[in-house]
């Protein structure tokens, strides 16, 4: 088993996961867990404005190196009554 931190980045806003997560499956298994976490991260917060805002979770091993990071953008656009422009 290995350990990985998922930190989260909200914008500016940074939330350490000082304690990690032992996983077996190495790193396809942190892939997993990494956008697991981002997607019920992102589920219960809606845009608070229209700017779009970046969400991540950056994958750290045991040892705070950096392996990944599962990154969204969320951002609230208006709805089209006729066709796009383009």
């Amino acid at each position: 088993m290995a350990l990985y931190h998922f930190d989260m980045r909200d914008d500016d806003r940074f939330y350490p996961d000082d304690q990690g997560t032992e996983l077996d499956g190495g790193i396809a298994a942190a892939r997993i867990v990494a956008f697991a976490t981002l997607t019920d991260y992102i589920q219960g917060r809606l845009p608070e404005t229209d700017s779009a805002r970046r969400v991540a979770v950056e994958v750290t091993d045991g040892n705070h190196k950096p392996l990944m990071a599962a990154v969204v953008t969320v951002e609230l656009v208006p709805a089209y009554h006729s066709e796009p422009p383009g």
